[in-house]
């Protein structure tokens, strides 16, 4: 494995499945039940608000599948180093400089993280909301002085 090329100033554990991925899952659940409860009290069958609860179903059936492929990927783990740069390492790959997308933001006490993977053509582009509940709250506090002198942050 091949050291960052500056000393590193922090790192940062990415979870596989954070908690906005889950709350997503609870707003669907709530939104599909929502759908299905209005048609019935409007007068709708049963059976026509059918559909909304089985799509419901389907997209966090979909979620949660896409959850179990996460968590089997490799640990991945951000890496600031005291030049400025961004580097991601994967358990078992060589760590790859990663840069800010214009999608990043500090978003009260969580970041959303829009990075560029350039050595990744599978997927260059990495996206995942940190909040206290992923990470702890030191971290995200470091990591919001360290993320704008690596590119262009946003604030909320």
């Amino acid at each position: 494995m091949r050291s960052s090329p500056a000393s590193v100033v922090s790192s940062l554990e990415l979870p596989p499945v954070t908690a906005a991925d889950r709350a997503v899952a609870v707003l669907v659940v709530l939104a599909a039940g929502c759908l299905a409860w209005r048609g019935i009290r409007l007068g709708g069958s049963l059976a026509a608000s059918l559909p909304w609860a089985l799509a419901g179903a389907a997209l966090v059936t979909m979620l949660a599948q896409a959850w179990k492929r996460a968590v089997r990927l490799p640990a991945r783990r951000l890496v600031a180093c005291a030049d400025g740069s961004l580097w991601l390492h994967t358990t078992g790959d060589t760590p790859c400089r990663v840069a800010i997308g214009i999608g990043t933001r500090l978003v009260g006490p969580s970041v959303f993280l829009d990075l560029d993977v350039a050595c990744n053509p599978s997927a260059p582009r990495l996206r995942t909301w940190l909040t206290p509940l992923d990470v702890p709250p030191g971290a995200i506090r470091r990591w919001s002085v360290l993320l704008p002198r690596s590119g262009g942050v946003a604030g909320s």
